[in-house]
C-alpha cells in the first residue's frame, strides 16, 4: 500500500497482537516466527532495526492512557500489516528512532517470495480496501488543582 504511519511514541509503548501470531522478520534473512519475537517492546532505544510483516489485518498501539488500532480489510485478498521498527539500528553512522504501521495487502515485501501469499489483481483491475484506525484515550480522575473541562467533564485529552 506504501504508506506507513509513523508513530512518535514514549520508550514504554507496546505494540500489541495475539500471541502465536505468525510474524515474518525480513532483517537480516527472512524468517517467520510467532508474535510477540521480541518485537512488541516499542524501547528504549537498543541499536536494532527491523522490518516485519505480521500475518494479520489488525494490530493495536499502547501508550500510556493512549491506544491506537489500525485494521485493514481487503475480501479475497491475504491482509498483514508491516511493521518498522527502527530503535537508533539504521543507518549507519546517523542512526536515527523510528516507527512504523502499515497496512498490507499481501504478506511479504518481495513478489518475487513464492513461499509468502501475494495480492492479485482479479480481471476486473481493480480492488477494494478498508482501513480504520481508531484511537482511544483512557480517562483519569482530575488530580487535586485540576479543573475539569465544562463541556465534556475531561482534565485532559480535551478537544475543545
Amino acid at each position: 500500500m506504501g504508506r506507513a504511519a509513523l508513530l512518535d511514541v514514549s520508550d514504554a509503548a507496546r505494540l500489541d497482537a495475539p500471541r502465536g501470531t505468525p510474524v515474518l522478520i525480513t532483517d537480516p534473512v527472512p524468517a517467520l516466527r510467532e508474535w510477540p519475537a521480541g518485537l512488541d517492546s516499542l524501547g528504549p532505544d537498543d541499536g536494532t532495526a527491523t522490518g516485519a510483516v505480521l500475518e494479520r489485518g489488525q494490530i493495536g498501539v499502547d501508550d500510556g492512557d493512549q491506544r491506537l488500532d489500525l485494521r485493514v480489510e481487503c475480501a479475497g485478498q491475504p491482509v498483514s500489516i508491516a511493521l518498522w521498527r527502527n530503535l537508533k539500528g539504521w543507518p549507519d553512522g546517523d542512526p536515527y528512532r523510528s516507527i512504523g504501521v502499515e497496512p498490507m495487502i499481501g504478506r511479504t515485501f518481495d513478489r518475487r517470495d513464492a513461499t509468502r501469499p501475494v495480492a492479485v489483481v482479479p480481471a476486473s483491475g481493480s480492488v477494494r480496501w478498508r482501513l480504520t484506525i481508531t484511537a482511544h484515550a483512557r480517562s483519569r480522575r482530575p488530580s487535586a488543582g485540576r479543573r475539569a473541562c465544562p463541556p465534556c467533564r475531561r482534565t485532559s485529552s480535551c478537544l475543545l
